[in-house]
């Protein structure tokens, strides 16, 4: 298990956005890639964008406050390597693997950005994926 919380933090000492910011950097990394197809209803205020691509499916989920990409490993290769020094690249396997836990209590604290928003019913702090960390706090 692997604490979710310190890379966040290494995230937003990295970057925050503001959404015009935010707005761009995802048109640059689609530039990168034409057949990504943007997941993301900038409306309804969410938190998270998700890149999908057909061959590799979810490749990119990006925060639109603060500056983490999870990329998945089997896209690895054509990540721009521009990403890497503008925002905090986290490579993994897949998106469904519980492998993570949060201290929501420190969550709230030191990354005011992210909201979690789901009970720990529906999505166990103690235990989840990176899916179920975007269904949390979208």
């Amino acid at each position: 298990m692997s604490d979710l919380l310190k890379i966040l933090i290494k995230a937003k000492d990295k970057c925050l956005f503001k959404e015009e910011v935010f707005i761009r950097a995802l048109d640059e990394i689609k530039q990168f890639d034409k057949d990504l197809n943007l997941d993301w209803d900038d409306g309804a205020g969410e938190e998270w964008a998700r890149l999908n691509h057909q061959e590799h499916g979810i490749v990119y989920m990006i925060n639109s406050k603060i500056g983490i990409i999870f990329a998945r490993k089997s896209y690895e290769s054509k990540i721009p390597q521009v990403l890497f020094s503008m925002y905090e690249v986290f490579i993994t396997e897949n998106y469904d693997k519980d492998e993570w836990f949060i201290d929501l209590a420190k969550l709230k604290s030191e990354v005011k950005q992210i909201s979690w928003h789901a009970s720990e019913e529906a999505v166990n702090p103690n235990k989840f994926s990176l899916n179920d960390l975007y269904f949390a706090t979208v």
